[in-house]
């Protein structure tokens, strides 16, 4: 099961972010319990240390800057900064053996790229694919935030017939996803700690790989490395 959140926006008007980030964990299964209870432990540890209630979402970016979440306004933010301080810490020992896949597109250097959301979504679709096939050998489903629920549909139902990919030794040939069953299903954040996750993960690579000065002070750009993962990125 690979959860999936996103940081920017695949946008190249006037106005739309320079990154686009696609974050996405996968767990087994059969963990998928032990996962949410250590994720509702987590949570009450932080209602307890700093007055966020369980059911409040955890939204990176409101934490940094509140805009909806009004929740937020009761914790100062240097308390709202160390809840996505603990949150790095806390979830390689939550996710203890899973794996994390990013996608991370600096929207400046794609000038010739007419769809960035469609190819930042076949770069995270074929790896996880090729984690399924090569590591996994199991098959694997896809839930995401919200999102363009006809578009996403028919991205993998093509990919699952033609998915070109470039060749080391020249050309290209077709990687056919064959490993993930089912459409993309689509949660709503607010209702899933496991797409919260995923919204933080995304958020922290976006400060490590674009750090601001305004933000440094709280280390911002340093709370990703403290996942301890591996990441995939381009």
């Amino acid at each position: 099961m690979m959860y999936v959140d996103e940081s920017g926006d695949p946008g190249k008007s006037v106005g739309s972010s320079g990154h686009y980030i696609l974050s996405g964990i996968v767990i087994h299964y059969k963990q998928w319990t032990n996962k949410l209870n250590m994720l509702k432990k987590f949570r009450k540890y932080i209602q307890t240390k700093y007055g966020l209630g369980v059911q409040t979402e955890i939204h990176a970016t409101e934490l940094l800057r509140i805009k909806k979440i009004m929740a937020y306004k009761d914790i100062k933010k240097a308390d709202r900064l160390r809840i996505l301080n603990e949150y790095a810490t806390y979830i390689p020992n939550i996710f203890k053996g899973c794996k994390i896949i990013n996608v991370s597109f600096n929207k400046s250097k794609l000038d010739l790229v007419e769809n960035v959301h469609k190819l930042a979504w076949e770069r995270l679709i074929t790896r996880y694919d090729t984690y399924l096939k090569k590591t996994a050998k199991d098959e694997g489903i896809i839930f995401s935030d919200e999102g363009n629920e006809k578009t996403m549909r028919l991205l993998l139902r093509k990919m699952r017939i033609y998915n070109p990919i470039q060749s080391h030794f020249g050309g290209s040939y077709n990687a056919k996803i064959t490993k993930i069953i089912e459409d993309v299903t689509f949660r709503k954040s607010n209702t899933s700690y496991f797409i919260q996750t995923v919204d933080v993960i995304a958020f922290l690579l976006y400060r490590m790989d674009y750090p601001k000065g305004s933000t440094k002070k709280y280390n911002l750009d340093k709370m990703f490395p403290l996942l301890e993962c591996k990441y995939q990125t381009n």
